[in-house]
């Protein structure tokens, strides 16, 4: 059981936290790179998470000048390669059990 807490943001929150415009956000949304709760601008809320999501989506659209949906694939990859990564640590130190130790 985790005690993580996650903090809720509104649009108007995000912007700040991020530095990028209401609209920014809102292309970024509309490609699916970020998925708020809610139906509206007005209503949406974003976990902290999705900060770095945004940064890291602001970075790549500015500095490669990568277009939207090309950074929704990037992120997705970048985010795959992460959990397989976290996957693999996980079934070597679950190996690491079954494997002689060497002096």
């Amino acid at each position: 059981m985790s005690n993580t807490t996650s903090l809720q943001l509104t649009l108007t929150e995000l912007c700040q936290a991020t530095s990028l415009g209401s609209d920014t956000l809102i292309e970024i949304i509309e490609e699916g790179i970020l998925e708020p709760i809610g139906t509206t601008p007005e209503t949406w809320q974003f976990s902290n998470h999705t900060i770095a999501i945004a940064q890291k989506a602001a970075r790549l659209h500015n500095d490669l000048e990568i277009d939207w949906p090309g950074i929704a694939l990037a992120i997705s990859l970048i985010e795959e390669v992460e959990q397989l990564r976290h996957e693999n640590q996980q079934l070597r130190q679950q190996l690491q059990r079954f494997t002689p130790h060497k002096p």
